[in-house]
């Protein structure tokens, strides 16, 4: 049993399924297999219900997957703290960011993190904001960027920039000759926007 089984385990409860579930630890499909079932032929106990087509985990399965995101967070914690000692931020580093921000803001972002922390490893993320939140949570991003939202209160936030939101109209409309729009007046109208899941929909 190490670390990197609990990586699998955890992996694989999150994507619910064993080919996405090695993809995102970068092995092969039968090697994640693999070291899953010698998991359960360790400890003694089945994590897995394979007679389904769906990956189902048992209650002890899901009671270890829940340690062992405890205990991934307790190496992570461990290691930041160790390369923290030289007072230079090295090893890795992931950033979570939403697709509408990402293009715009990481060019201007990253190049500034790689000159002033040359030892950082960056790994960049991108998802929508309630998938990013939670693994902001669960210890998997160390940092996120994107539009304020209530479920980053809990969170340090910083301000990287404020632009304001525009309404574009055509040029015929009855709108188009305002400088500014309350955004009460877009109720009852048909507004071509973000789908749900995007922060900046609920700006």
């Amino acid at each position: 049993m190490n670390i990197r089984d609990f990586e699998y385990l955890v992996a694989l409860a999150e994507h619910k399924h064993f080919r996405e579930a090695a993809e995102a630890c970068f092995v092969s499909q039968p090697t994640l297999s693999g070291q899953i079932r010698k998991l359960e032929e360790e400890i003694g106990t089945t994590l897995l219900e394979r007679s389904s087509r769906r990956v189902l985990f048992t209650d002890a399965g899901l009671q270890l997957v829940e340690e062992a995101k405890n205990i991934l967070k307790e190496v992570k914690t461990f290691k930041e703290m160790a390369s923290g000692q030289s007072g230079a931020m090295t090893g890795p580093m992931h950033i979570g960011f939403i697709p509408t921000l990402g293009p715009y803001l990481l060019p201007k972002i990253v190049p500034q993190l790689k000159e002033r922390f040359p030892e950082l490893e960056l790994f960049l993320h991108e998802a929508q904001t309630q998938q990013l939140v939670r693994q902001l949570e669960d210890g998997k991003l160390d940092c996120l960027v994107l539009a304020s939202v209530a479920e980053t209160e809990p969170f340090k936030e910083i301000e990287v920039y404020n632009e304001p939101l525009s309404v574009a109209v055509p040029c015929h409309h009855e709108w188009a000759a305002l400088e500014q729009l309350d955004m009460l007046e877009l109720n009852g109208k048909t507004v071509l926007a973000l789908g749900d899941g995007h922060c900046l929909r609920d700006q």
